[in-house]
């Protein structure tokens, strides 16, 4: 498996730079969107900062689609079409490790009913189907589309070409935990939670998801592994608010 994931790939026909900078429109997209949100809504509501960030992937799938897929070149670059990997598959071995993450979790932060950092807040609230209906659209569709096209999209082949296949994948793992850290960094006091939730499960998530991706060479693929995370996240807690 090892062996399969380290094979090297054709270079894509954009450069790290590029990566970086959907990166940036990324972390900037949604910092404008709940910041927006935040000026227009001031109730408090977990779905409001759910809103604004679904503004910015929004904006992000928006600005990889129309940027790199001029060409049949970026398009097949992208591994985002068709391919001979069984997704199904794919998706029963994710809810697999979803649990395994989810009793690391458990015995990390001492307590079953959280789920992951961007559904904080909607644990013991009285939360309403409207805020479900949007955290359900957030973190099975819009935030897996534009996280993979970005991480795993771009990033990775870009990053492995440039620095080498081993390199490159650890690179990409950095990158989506310093993604999830600086941009869902959950709101407690508890440091714990704060570092688990913020860095230590996305950093075993991105591990998972970029090995689909280097061992299926689809960016597909890992965009179902990803949003059968979400959605073990949004059943997990509804099960518990």
């Amino acid at each position: 498996m090892l062996k399969r994931i380290g094979t090297a790939e054709p270079t894509p026909p954009w450069g790290y730079l590029f990566a970086l900078g959907a990166f940036m429109v990324m972390f900037l997209g949604i910092i404008i969107g709940s910041t927006v949100m935040s000026l227009v809504f001031s109730d408090g509501s977990p779905s409001v900062l759910l809103v604004g960030w679904s503004i910015g992937m929004t904006i992000t799938i928006i600005y990889v689609l129309k940027s790199r897929r001029q060409s049949p070149d970026d398009i097949e670059a992208l591994r985002m079409g068709a391919t001979n990997t069984k997704l199904l598959i794919i998706a029963l071995w994710t809810v697999g490790f979803a649990i395994l993450f989810d009793l690391i979790s458990w015995s990390v932060v001492n307590t079953q009913v959280l789920s992951t950092a961007e559904l904080l807040g909607f644990v013991g609230g009285n939360i309403s189907a409207m805020s479900w209906l949007i955290a359900g659209i957030f973190m099975i569709l819009l935030q897996p589309l534009a996280e993979e096209l970005v991480f795993r999209g771009l990033m990775f082949p870009a990053f492995r070409g440039m620095f080498g296949v081993w390199v490159g994948f650890w690179m990409v793992v950095i990158f989506h935990t310093l993604f999830h850290f600086l941009a869902y960094l959950p709101v407690t006091s508890n440091n714990t939670i704060i570092l688990w939730y913020g860095a230590g499960l996305p950093f075993l998530h991105a591990v998972f998801i970029t090995s689909v991706r280097g061992y299926t060479g689809s960016t597909r693929a890992a965009w179902v592994a990803h949003a059968v995370f979400g959605t073990f996240a949004i059943i997990k807690t509804i099960i518990f608010a």
